[in-house]
């Protein structure tokens, strides 16, 4: 029994020192997580209420088919319309298109398509080409609601897994202002829209994100084999400390000796 006992502990001891680490970056994630607002993270309180400039319903606006002939006509390349919405932009009716292009292959890859968002004027049916950097800027200055200067305007053609403006549509512009938040936001040069925002909270939170869900690639995977490993080596080390528990208690361990002892004087007798 006592042999046990000492391999147990050992193996506690052991399993505890492995996964520590990991269950103090779990705790102190989790401690962010709980005590700020997802509201603050994602900026919400900074965004400006935009009265609408006119409503939809009221205006005279073109079918919907002579707005996919005009993106028809800008864009010959395209293979199918996916989705239409009408909502305004810069303060004007705007048909939103979502399409496909076919794309060649590429490194001896299979043909691909990719997807992509074009703007068509509802009420003249004319084809918006992409948003420029100072379009850009109107947009985030309006939706920023904060009395704060632009810093930078920059276009965004590209990005890495696991940057701040992952899996969004691209080209974007990153606006920069100078305010105590440290706030990006990201324009869709296609859409015209702010598609992501971005500031100092944010950034801590997705680092802690990172190490909560032990996914340093894209901070999107919840699935990895790592965090499968850690949490397994996380339960087998609580249950080896609730055993180890057990076999130490010392009123557990007297139950045990008299159940013994009784044992064996009803065998003597």
């Amino acid at each position: 029994m006592k042999f046990r006992i000492i391999w147990f502990r050992k193996a506690h001891r052991y399993l505890g020192l492995s996964i520590g680490i990991q269950l103090l970056f779990w705790t102190i994630s989790g401690f962010f997580f709980a005590w700020n607002s997802i509201d603050d993270v994602h900026g919400d309180p900074f965004v400006a209420h935009q009265h609408p400039a006119f409503a939809l319903d009221t205006l005279h606006i073109v079918p919907v088919s002579t707005a996919i002939a005009a993106l028809q006509q800008a864009v010959p390349t395209v293979q199918r319309v996916k989705a239409v919405s009408l909502r305004e932009v810069m303060r004007e009716p705007m048909y939103e298109l979502e399409y496909e292009i076919q794309q060649g292959k590429r490194n001896g890859n299979a043909e691909h398509t990719t997807t992509h968002f074009a703007l068509v004027h509802a009420t003249r049916g004319e084809f918006r080409p992409p948003l420029t950097a100072k379009d850009a800027q109107a947009v985030a200055e309006a939706d920023f609601a904060p009395e704060a200067q632009v810093v930078s305007v920059e276009r965004v053609d590209s990005v890495t897994p696991s940057s701040e403006y992952r899996e969004k549509p691209l080209p974007a512009y990153r606006i920069t202002f100078d305010h105590e938040s440290g706030t990006h936001l990201y324009v869709s040069a296609e859409r015209g829209i702010v598609t992501a925002r971005r500031n100092a909270q944010w950034r801590v939170w997705d680092f802690l994100w990172m190490f909560h869900i032990l996914d340093f690639q894209t901070r999107d995977n919840i699935h990895n084999w790592v965090l499968r490993g850690f949490s397994a080596f996380g339960v087998i080390t609580v249950l080896s400390g609730f055993l180890l528990w057990g076999m130490t208690t010392p009123l557990l361990r007297r139950k045990r000796g008299a159940h013994k002892l009784s044992h064996t004087t009803q065998a003597k007798q």
